[in-house]
């Protein structure tokens, strides 16, 4: 059962809160197209004292979006007068957020409707818990880790456990002793095969070494993503979604 994301306002940080913000139109009309699909809550904040109303996003196009009208007069009125508007709502299981300056009154479907223009910019607030997915056995997915010497070409592929839009597992032979905690490794690259492939910094968290039933020493590590843009983000997510589709 999927959880219930609240749909309460988050204080964000300029620079702190960076690598949760979108600003490729492509990449946010992605985000608000599949708010749209899954007909997720939307809560839309109009005033200082945080009222707010429950609504619904009917479309989204490269130009804006269209949110249900269904509230009172005196709100619509609110609405339609604030100075500043926040809207939060869910994505994939991840908060969503939002600004606006105003929005206008319009028809969707021949309904009444309000409209906003397509933000600048919009928060993928995915903090705190990460859905953790095992990649496929019979093909699993790779991290190929840039070797530090400059002095010769080479990189190493080790093998995904899991993967999540907070890290990944990595396993690798002893004799590929690549993965050290507490390092960070920078440009690697995941292919996500038919998703597309990202390049990103991961840091060591934390390490074991195991043995196999045939005597294979190996090592297994649990790593973080650091600084991973909106862009690789977006890719992950489809990735564990399209995989959360076939399993299902």
């Amino acid at each position: 059962m999927e959880k219930d994301i609240p749909l309460k306002i988050e204080i964000l940080t300029s620079g702190k809160d960076d690598e949760y913000r979108i600003t490729s139109p492509r990449e946010i009309e992605f985000v608000l197209l599949n708010i749209v699909k899954h007909a997720s809550r939307i809560a839309l904040y109009f005033s200082e004292e945080n009222d707010f109303i429950l609504t619904k996003l009917l479309a989204v196009d490269s130009t804006g979006l269209w949110l249900d009208l269904r509230q009172t007069e005196k709100e619509n009125n609110a609405i339609l007068n604030a100075d500043k508007l926040i809207f939060v709502s869910s994505h994939s299981q991840v908060k969503v957020q939002f600004t606006a300056d105003s929005v206008t009154m319009t028809t969707f479907e021949g309904q009444p409707a309000f409209f906003l223009k397509l933000p600048a910019s919009i928060y993928r607030l995915q903090r705190r818990e990460y859905f953790r997915l095992s990649t496929p056995v019979s093909n699993p997915l790779l991290c190929v880790i840039p070797n530090e010497q400059k002095t010769e070409y080479h990189e190493h592929e080790v093998t995904i456990m899991d993967i999540s839009g907070g890290g990944v597992g990595l396993t690798c032979a002893e004799q590929d002793a690549v993965l050290i905690p507490g390092h960070t490794y920078q440009n690697c690259k995941i292919d996500l095969l038919d998703i597309g492939e990202f390049t990103g910094t991961i840091e060591v968290k934390n390490l074991v070494v195991l043995s196999t039933k045939t005597g294979q020493v190996v090592r297994r590590a649990g790593c973080e993503f650091k600084n991973l843009d909106g862009a690789s983000t977006i890719l992950l997510q489809r990735y564990v979604t399209a995989m959360q589709r076939a399993k299902a």
